[in-house]
């Protein structure tokens, strides 16, 4: 795929294009009105506009994708924490492995697996960093309602009190519910600019009728064509 740095050099050299033809004499004039000079501006507008589309919906995707990042590293030490802290009351000792494995699923924490005697060639291995946000959610929330069945959980610190870690969950459970449309959103746009860009009718499109036509207009010998000849898409 284009990197973003090439729609913008793509519309440098549209405008580059832009540029010169006006100066060919005698006047640009194409035998195809779908390569006019106004064309070509109506496809550049229409191409910097789907650039600039792109970047705006980018910023609601990617930043809040970075702040879940973010927190759920910001999770995992308080669920450490708050595990220690069941674990030096004995008087929750027999709830102690339930809040343990509540916690290992959030932490990503798995036992290992005995290797199969003849594994399957075939059989697609599921990579750590594969987790979903919303299944780390979800083993977050069981072990928050673990810790909230504790007869007397009150830690002194606050970070691992049940209500801060409900605000946690809270404000994972929002992200996890409002990247996706951000995501689609940008997804969309990336669609629609490239449609504008090397669509049937989109800038490339064009951009190549123009010199197609200075050539035929001016033969391809011709000083007018060579002025616009090494302007490269």
């Amino acid at each position: 795929m284009a990197s973003e740095k090439s729609f913008q050099d793509r519309i440098q050299h549209t405008n580059d294009l832009s540029a010169a033809v006006p100066l060919l004499t005698p006047v640009y004039t194409p035998v195809d009105s779908k390569f006019t000079l106004a064309k070509l501006t109506t496809a550049t507008t229409a191409a910097e506009a789907a650039n600039a589309n792109v970047e705006a919906k980018r910023i609601p995707y990617q930043d809040p994708t970075s702040d879940r990042v973010a927190l759920v590293k910001t999770i995992g030490p308080l669920v450490t924490q708050a595990l220690a802290y069941v674990k030096s009351n004995t008087a929750w000792e027999n709830r102690h492995e339930a809040v343990k494995n509540a916690a290992d699923k959030v932490r990503g924490v798995r036992p290992p697996k005995p290797k199969p005697v003849d594994p399957d060639p075939d059989q697609k291995t599921r990579e750590t960093g594969e987790r979903s946000y919303v299944e780390i959610a979800g083993h977050f929330k069981t072990f928050i309602n673990r810790l909230d069945g504790l007869a007397g959980y009150a830690p002194q610190d606050e970070k691992i009190s049940i209500d801060l870690l409900n605000d946690l969950h809270a404000e994972l459970d929002s992200y996890n519910k409002s990247i996706p449309t951000a995501s689609q959103a940008l997804a969309d746009a990336i669609i629609d600019r490239q449609d504008l860009f090397t669509g049937p009718t989109g800038l490339k499109f064009v951009f190549d009728g123009v010199k197609a036509s200075v050539k035929g207009q001016y033969g391809h010998t011709s000083l007018q064509y060579k002025a616009v000849s090494g302007i490269s898409w």
